[in-house]
């Protein structure tokens, strides 16, 4: 496991640093000054796990947690002097947080959970995969189909378009809804679109594209809004100025 520390406080750091040279499994791949050092060394050095300290010069600890995303998002373990800060820590999703002086046995149970946690999305990874080829398989169509590539912590997961339930727009990033779970890909939802095509997809809002396939039920809202309800049971509004795109997708001539 690869671990990055980040602590201003030279001793503090230091101690880190003996505890996990104790456990041959863990690499501690730098050691950063402050926020801004660190948001630097996560990007260099894409560690497994950061020991976070709260307060340091310039940018804290709690702005970094929030400034991380992506499919390469670091766990996060908060290492500081004040447990008062523990609501905002958890709040950010930090695995955990640690009092200074840290002890042994609970800087490793703090690991272990990472530990379980990686292995629980590696394991959800491979069976993300199965499904879809099997999918593929089942349908009676060429594992070889339209793919896209996403980056996530586990290395380059192949996702055949098909499997894809619905696409929903976040900033510079699009969540693919799959029914086995959901994967952060860096780009933008109008580029995925051009991506997908519109063979199998229809764009309904300017925040989601939906697979076709997948809708269930194309309905109006008590407040004259529309929805629609995929087969998953996951619920997506459609944009006003997308209705006729969406009717014409789904060969209706009228709501």
């Amino acid at each position: 496991m690869r671990i990055l520390i980040v602590d201003d406080e030279r001793l503090a750091s230091r101690r880190l640093e003996v505890l996990l040279a104790r456990r041959p499994q863990y690499e501690v791949v730098g050691v950063a000054r402050d926020g801004d050092e660190a948001l630097q060394a996560i990007e260099r050095h894409r560690p497994d796990v950061v020991l976070l300290d709260i307060h340091m010069p310039g940018t804290d600890g709690l702005v970094v947690s929030k400034k991380l995303a992506g499919p390469d998002t670091p766990a996060v373990i908060f290492v500081t002097a004040f447990d008062h800060h523990a609501a905002a820590a958890f709040e950010s999703a930090a695995i955990d947080y640690l009092l200074k002086p840290v002890r042994p046995e609970r800087l490793e149970a703090a690991l272990n959970r990472v530990r379980n946690l990686l292995c629980l999305q590696d394991a959800q990874s491979r069976v993300g995969e199965l499904e879809s080829v099997v999918s593929a398989l089942r349908g009676g169509e060429e594992v070889g189909e339209d793919v896209i590539w996403v980056k996530s912590r586990e290395g380059m997961v192949r996702i055949p378009t098909r499997t894809i339930d619905w696409v929903e727009a976040d900033g510079d990033y699009v969540h693919l809804h799959c029914r086995s779970r959901s994967w952060l890909h860096r780009e933008t939802l109008s580029a995925m679109e051009k991506t997908l095509g519109d063979r199998l997809f229809v764009r309904v809002h300017r925040s989601a594209i939906v697979n076709k396939r997948r809708i269930a039920v194309s309905s109006t809202t008590e407040h004259g809004g529309r929805i629609v309800r995929l087969d998953t049971g996951a619920v997506v509004r459609v944009g006003r100025s997308y209705g006729a795109a969406l009717r014409a997708a789904l060969g209706q001539t009228t709501d």
